[in-house]
């Protein structure tokens, strides 16, 4: 399965060590969580989860091809 990561907002200046856009081979299914653990990004920094433009959540099982945005947590003053 093909699985691509969007950084998004403020994750992309907390993460700026990654690319905005990442892209990983899985083998088998496995949970957002594992997917985040795997690309590097603690799951403690992603605020909310879209998988194919639908709202997710971290423990939800990914077993196909799939477009994943991660969004921090806002901030402001």
């Amino acid at each position: 399965m093909r699985i691509t990561l969007h950084l998004s907002g403020g994750l992309k200046a907390v993460l700026s060590h990654l690319p905005e856009e990442m892209s990983l081979q899985l083998e088998r299914p496995a949970s957002l969580r594992e997917i985040l653990m795997r690309a590097g990004i603690n799951p403690l920094l992603v605020m909310v989860v879209t998988v194919d433009g639908q709202r997710g959540n971290k423990d939800q099982v990914i077993d196909h091809d799939a477009e994943i945005t991660l969004i921090g947590p806002m901030a402001g003053g």
